[in-house]
């Protein structure tokens, strides 16, 4: 079965990109993301495109692992609302009625 292989270019770099449960736009659109932060870092000051790369990764990186924390904090907060509420629903079950 043959891969779906998406295109995209950063900084004049072709580069063949699998696409992992991401189309060929959403690829796209990140792969401009990445050169328009690596243009910012250039504008901070020259430095060669294998560093601006490296810098670029970890930024993307450390936004996909912040926001992937946040996510499992709302995550634990729902379900101890849920556990709550579970409880609350149990003890209710339990009463005696009139």
């Amino acid at each position: 079965m043959p891969k779906d292989i998406v295109q995209v270019e950063i900084k004049r770099i072709a580069l063949d990109i699998e696409a992992s449960g991401l189309g060929m736009v959403e690829l796209t659109d990140l792969a401009a993301n990445v050169e328009k932060y690596m243009l910012q870092l250039q504008e901070e000051g020259e430095i060669d495109t294998l560093k601006q790369a490296l810098m670029a990764a970890l930024h993307f990186a450390a936004q996909a692992y912040l926001q992937n924390q946040n996510e499992g904090g709302k995550r634990k907060e729902d379900e101890s609302r849920v556990d709550d509420l579970i409880v609350k629903l149990k003890a209710s079950l339990d009463a005696p009625h009139k």
